[in-house]
């Protein structure tokens, strides 16, 4: 869409926008910064202006200090992260109970989403970005089916605490490129769970990520916000970098500086009337981690005040 459409746009709301944790304490790279703690964490992200956090495991498991802690900072959890080996169809039952406390928590502090991804596989860390699209170096059909399954009947039991479960689309995981993300959803019934769509992710995966959300926004309950360092992403690719080198040459650049054409996204999120939490995410940075997120969100509001939106608020 070009600037040149704006005016025949159907009035625009706004989006629910939110922080997450991974921009102050990316648990990919210990010792990559010295640890915020929580709840400190809590007043570096109400300083860089958000309202809405996703909730880490490290910041305990005490429902009533979790939410009496957010309500001193005004700050309401919109979601919480969690790896699982969803290939692993014969335990996933045991995941699921295991699981369980998590959910409790996650009811009990009014958090209301859970973002999962498959567990991260070594060989495909080091060939992050660099996925054969003829499909040589990905599951077949069948373990594909087998990892909808298991998602499937973790989201029937987070239904069960009132949990609305998103698959999230990661680099060094068996879905990844645009087309095992195409084939996982082809597997998704989405109604009962979608994607939460990491744009860095797909557009890091070699997928055009403002595409995909026009596209297939339907599919789309929730979404991690990152932009890409072009620059970055080529010598990955060129010098074989794992995804974990390419983090901390800072492959995931600043909002609308990047080539995942943010602003493509933003544009289809506000026309659509999108409706689910978009989270604001850098997992990596050079200089001080709050003066980058703030950056990032007041990027995003300056293009939702200049096409007629606002933040939604949190609460």
């Amino acid at each position: 869409m070009d600037q040149s459409s704006s005016s025949n746009r159907p009035p625009a709301s706004g989006l629910r926008l939110a922080t997450a944790p991974v921009n102050w304490n990316n648990n990919d790279i210990p010792g990559w910064l010295p640890r915020t703690p929580f709840p400190e964490i809590l007043d570096f992200m109400q300083d860089a202006g958000y309202s809405a956090t996703e909730y880490d495991e490290s910041f305990g498991t005490d429902a009533t200090s979790l939410r009496n802690e957010a309500d001193a900072w005004d700050m309401t959890w919109c979601g919480s992260y969690q790896w699982v080996d969803f290939l692993d169809n014969a335990r996933i039952d045991d995941t699921i109970r295991a699981l369980e406390p998590r959910l409790e928590l996650l009811r009990d502090i009014e958090c209301e989403h859970l973002i999962v991804a498959d567990s991260l596989r070594l060989h495909r860390v080091a060939m992050a970005g660099r996925v054969p699209p003829d499909g040589s170096a990905s599951l077949d059909d069948a373990d594909i089916a087998r990892i909808a399954d298991s998602v499937h009947r973790l989201a029937e039991a987070a239904r069960e605490y009132g949990i609305s479960v998103h698959y999230h689309n990661h680099v060094g995981t068996w879905i990844e490129a645009p087309h095992e993300v195409d084939k996982l959803r082809e597997h998704l019934d989405l109604s009962l769970v979608d994607f939460c769509f990491d744009t860095g992710h797909y557009a890091y995966g070699g997928g055009d990520a403002a595409a995909y959300v026009r596209d297939h926004l339907d599919s789309i309950g929730y979404i991690h916000l990152k932009d890409v360092d072009t620059e970055v992403l080529e010598a990955a690719r060129a010098e074989g970098l794992t995804f974990i080198d390419a983090l901390k040459r800072i492959v995931f650049s600043p909002i609308g500086t990047g080539s995942a054409n943010v602003p493509g996204i933003l544009e289809t999120l506000v026309d659509n009337g999108f409706s689910g939490w978009v989270v604001v995410e850098q997992d990596t940075c050079e200089g001080d981690p709050t003066q980058v997120a703030r950056q990032n969100l007041q990027y995003i509001t300056n293009w939702l005040s200049e096409h007629g939106a606002a933040v939604v608020n949190g609460r």
